[in-house]
């Protein structure tokens, strides 16, 4: 998995669907710096192996590890592309550890190792070969902001592999994440899941009338909202939902996209978004 590329699902219609004066106070302002109109940066490699094979290449157990991150370089102050290169690898460490969230990839690294080795000590005869695969990419850039994408495969010797795509976007002026808050209006929730849950069940072929749990897809009090795992590309949000998080492993993830054209009244002024 050495690169990432997303595709998305174009919406189909579905027949007969309807959805129906105080005092002054002396507040200091935050440092203005100014956006990047193009990023540079560059993707860092780790490749390693853990446990016998590390020592001996004809054994079979065996730890793979293939990492690819980006590592931004020019396009903003230094300390903005600091917050955002550490942004982007917290990303990664919140969904690829197995007991405790690392801080970095050598300690993510180790963590796997040391059960890995756990594993080999307590079942002399255990042969299966361990991996974890990470590539994460940045799929979209404008001046205010940029779009990552990453996922993360691992097999750890379970009943099946564990596998997350993770979407973030980045303020290229703060060099914070870009929150739903940050880009839609007040009170955005109630409108924008009304909505959202129309696309969702045009590209799922789900009638109005049919419950969302009927058709395998569980939500919390039954009511359809989205996640935070999105990323702002070309005029679009793009949302993504892993295995198991609104449905079973067999049932797959869901992405789905929403036009900003379709929610331009939602678009909060002044927001990195608003010039779209």
């Amino acid at each position: 998995m050495r690169s990432l590329w997303c595709s998305i699902l174009i919406t189909t219609l579905l027949a007969g669907c309807s959805f129906g004066d105080k005092e002054k106070q002396d507040v200091t302002q935050p440092e203005v710096v100014p956006s990047a109109t193009f990023i540079t940066y560059e993707l860092r490699d780790i490749n390693d192996k853990k446990g016998p094979c590390a020592t001996d290449s004809s054994s079979q157990p065996c730890l793979n590890v293939d990492i690819n991150y980006p590592i931004i370089t020019k396009g903003g102050s230094q300390q903005v592309l600091d917050s955002v290169n550490k942004g982007i690898k917290e990303d990664i460490f919140s969904y690829a550890f197995i007991k405790e969230t690392p801080k970095s990839f050598e300690s993510l690294i180790d963590e796997i190792s040391d059960e890995y080795e756990a594993i080999l000590k307590e079942f002399p005869d255990y042969t299966n070969p361990w991996s974890l695969e990470i590539s994460s990419d940045i799929i979209f850039q404008a001046p205010k902001f940029i779009s990552v994408a990453t996922t993360i495969f691992s097999y750890t010797g379970g009943a099946h592999p564990n596998s997350y795509l993770v979407y973030k976007s980045y303020d290229l002026q703060t060099g914070k994440a870009i929150a739903l808050g940050d880009i839609l209006r007040a009170d955005f929730e109630q409108d924008l899941y009304r909505s959202a849950e129309i696309e969702f069940r045009m590209n799922n072929k789900i009638p109005p009338s049919q419950d969302l749990s009927e058709s395998g897809f569980f939500f919390e009090d039954e009511e359809f909202k989205l996640n935070d795992n999105f990323a702002i590309i070309d005029k679009s949000l793009i949302f993504y939902f892993n295995p198991y998080e609104i449905a079973s492993y067999s049932r797959g993830p869901s992405e789905l996209e929403l036009k900003l054209t379709d929610y331009a009244d939602m678009i909060k002024s002044g927001s990195v978004i608003d010039d779209f």
